[in-house]
């Protein structure tokens, strides 16, 4: 989780995109038959390259910036002092897998923002989006070896962890079933942030990103999609349920998981498309899941009025 920094810098790019019919990106809809169809209606195909050259420059300039930043302070943090051979060593038990959902998850993310970043800077749809996948399995991937340098080791969980992340934007893309279902996140500092609990370098704080009694992983399900014709009417477009998982007392002597079950927003659907920043915009806040009623099913039964 902790390389979805070096991502979440990319975000100004962002900022500026969408601003003219030039930049529209195809949005597919999400009816149980629907197959996707070319836009034709924008004066720049979907399909079509294009390439803006400042805005191609400000994209690759600052997710420059961005992984050279993350590359200094990993070199100076994560892999100082700790160089050995080059090695394979699997962890199955740190953070009770939410590190590894925070892999595909960050890679996941780091895809769609790279893709929309260069779908900006007048690369086609599936151009954007191959090339938006690639390229951040290709950062992961860096930092993987690096750790197979270092203390940590390669880790082969991780890394495919890496590769589904990068594969599912590609997945949905083709799959008009597979737009059903997101994956979300949402966090409420632990008792374990800023603290030096757990594993990383000496002196290290905890951050948001590796925090992992903090966190809350979830998969959104579309509800309305899978109900009979006959009542779907009933089920509103906007609301999902979703399925959480989270760990409690992660650092402690007897870590446990817990499932949950929840009410959930698809933020496309809250926020209107009425132009492309906020069609965009839906599309960014749907990685987060909003406080809803949810019950946690195991380990015990609790209900929580609003969760974060």
């Amino acid at each position: 989780m902790r390389t979805l920094i070096a991502w979440s810098l990319i975000v100004p790019s962002l900022l500026f995109a969408q601003t003219d019919s030039t930049s529209k990106s195809v949005v597919f809809e999400e009816s149980r038959d629907a197959v996707p169809a070319k836009n034709t209606s924008l004066s720049l195909s979907a399909d079509t390259t294009n390439i803006h050259p400042v805005r191609f420059g400000i994209v690759t300039g600052t997710a420059a910036t961005a992984i050279a930043a993350v590359h200094i302070y990993q070199a100076n943090g994560w892999w100082k002092d700790n160089r050995t051979p080059f090695h394979f060593q699997e962890d199955l038990k740190y953070g009770r897998s939410v590190d590894k959902y925070g892999h595909f998850f960050g890679t996941a993310v780091a895809a769609f923002l790279l893709r929309k970043s260069l779908r900006w800077s007048g690369l086609s749809e599936e151009a954007a989006l191959y090339w938006g996948a690639g390229g951040a399995l290709a950062y992961q991937t860096y930092i993987e070896v690096e750790d197979g340098f270092h203390t940590w080791g390669f880790d082969r969980v991780d890394f495919a962890s890496n590769v589904a992340g990068a594969a599912w934007p590609i997945a949905q893309y083709h799959s008009p079933f597979l737009r059903n279902f997101d994956f979300k996140y949402s966090y409420l500092p632990s008792a374990a942030l800023n603290s030096g609990e757990g594993k990383g370098f000496q002196g290290q704080q905890h951050t948001v990103f590796d925090d992992y009694e903090g966190q809350t992983l979830w998969m959104s399900v579309k509800v309305k999609n899978f109900l009979p014709r006959s009542i779907d009417y009933l089920w509103p477009e906007f609301l999902c349920i979703s399925v959480g998982y989270a760990v409690r007392d992660v650092f402690g002597k007897e870590p446990r998981s817990a499932v949950l079950l929840a009410l959930d927003l698809d933020m496309t659907k809250v926020i209107p498309d009425d132009t492309p920043f906020l069609k965009l915009l839906g599309e960014a806040l749907n990685f987060i899941k909003f406080p809803m009623p949810t019950v946690q099913l195991t380990p015990n039964t609790i209900w929580y009025g609003f969760y974060f």
